[in-house]
């Protein structure tokens, strides 16, 4: 895996005010939407890294960055947890592709992230599974007040900016 391509898609779509303003949305207990996407770019990118896993990296960073760009605080909502399951990835899709031009990857990476929650949402792509497995994993530890086991400076040093 090209790891300075990838960092480099990251940082990119870190730089845009809107994505940033996902630090002001809660997530999972203990983080923010923001925190949350960073971190399953962490752990996706470590996934794929250490199998070895040929992977378009570009896509992959910025699928994990956008993945839950819905733009809105869950704990004012009227939606049940099960609800917000269901519809939030829908909703960050069509943001998301408001705001760039979304390769397939990508759009498919957002859309099915939540399977097998939203069952008909299939991941096709082995850079969709990623995300799936990556980001169960990141929200496992974060509903349980654990600190991400990804290196900090890892992610410090090579998202920037943020």
């Amino acid at each position: 895996m090209n790891k300075q391509l990838y960092y480099e898609a990251a940082d990119e779509l870190l730089q845009n005010p809107n994505v940033r303003r996902m630090k002001e949305f809660p997530h999972h207990n203990s983080s923010n939407t923001l925190a949350h996407s960073i971190h399953v770019a962490a752990v996706a990118g470590k996934i794929a890294s250490k199998m070895n896993l040929r992977v378009h990296e570009k896509e992959l960073a910025r699928g994990c960055i956008l993945h839950d760009y819905y733009l809105y605080n869950t704990q004012e909502m009227e939606y049940s947890a099960y609800r917000h399951g269901t519809r939030h990835a829908g909703l960050a899709l069509k943001n998301a592709s408001r705001e760039y031009e979304l390769t397939e990857i990508e759009k498919d990476m957002i859309y099915s992230h939540m399977w097998p929650l939203n069952l008909t949402h299939l991941p096709h792509y082995k850079e969709s599974l990623l995300i799936v497995i990556a980001d169960k994993y990141c929200a496992v530890r974060e509903f349980m007040h654990m600190a991400p086991d990804v290196n900090i400076d890892f992610m410090e040093e090579n998202f920037k900016k943020i």
